[in-house]
């Protein structure tokens, strides 16, 4: 609380309609006060609530595209080493994994959603897709932020899956006749998903850096935006509400990985 020299009484905790004998002692985001934004003159809670919640449609679908598509050519990739199909989409990984996303994103804007070179294919803009989000005005920034996960994914798969592939009981289910795809499904997927299963629930803490680039390249107004424009303007109540939520999403997804070990490896157990 500050006292100014005409004796009154200001504070965190402390509106026009409290007297400063009745307000709080304490008040803060850990006790449920996030304050007002001085930027968007709203609530700093009603603030994050809406913009998490575009955010959360954007990454929802990233994972449905990223996901299965990493583990898809990690696979494919890791079941042979060494052959045509291994080194280009090993090739393929190494690109899109070197492509940062304010490069790829810009590329995909100025070949599909300008008329530039003639391809204006996707003639949506991603700010309408906060209302009602479709193929045409959704896809390039789900692409976007997608595009070097899928890399980065694929490449841990592929080395997992090869050093299962290699190991004495894949070679033992070989001898006693198992076919490919059998000793591949039953016996080598599931120890080979361990090691990805980790860079997948590390890739949540990077989407938010992700979707920092991303969203202000495309417009998207949603929690990376949100987070852009109270550091530009010096929201200090907004930057540390969107700050103290994103280290929480980290802790959460952090603990998520060390409780899916025991499901997919038996062997690992908390103690």
């Amino acid at each position: 609380m500050i006292e100014d020299s005409e004796g009154i009484v200001t504070g965190r905790c402390i509106d026009k309609d409290t007297p400063a004998e009745d307000a709080a002692r304490f008040c803060g985001i850990i006790q449920g006060d996030w304050g007002q934004s001085s930027v968007f003159k709203d609530d700093v809670s009603t603030i994050i609530g809406k913009r998490l919640a575009l955010t959360g449609k954007l990454m929802f679908w990233v994972m449905v595209l990223m996901i299965p598509s990493a583990l898809l050519l990690g696979i494919l990739a890791g079941m042979r080493e060494g052959s045509k199909l291994d080194r280009s989409l090993s090739a393929v990984s190494i690109a899109t994994t070197a492509t940062p996303e304010y490069v790829s994103g810009v590329i995909f804007i100025s070949l599909f959603a300008s008329s530039a070179f003639g391809l204006k294919w996707f003639k949506g803009t991603a700010t309408s897709a906060m209302e009602n989000a479709n193929f045409e005005n959704f896809f390039l920034p789900v692409l976007t932020i997608a595009l070097y996960g899928i890399g980065y994914i694929a490449r841990m798969t592929r080395a997992s899956m090869t050093e299962v592939m290699t190991a004495q009981y894949i070679r033992t289910a070989r001898l006693k006749g198992v076919s490919f795809p059998k000793i591949v499904m039953q016996h080598a997927l599931r120890n080979a998903l361990i090691a990805p299963f980790t860079v997948i629930m590390l890739q949540f803490p990077w989407l938010l850096n992700g979707v920092v680039i991303v969203e202000t390249l495309f417009n998207y107004k949603g929690f990376g935006w949100t987070l852009v424009q109270a550091a530009s303007n010096n929201d200090i109540d907004l930057l540390l509400a969107a700050s103290v939520v994103a280290v929480f999403v980290v802790l959460v997804t952090q603990l998520i990985s060390d409780i899916g070990y025991v499901f997919l490896n038996p062997r690992i157990r908390i103690s």
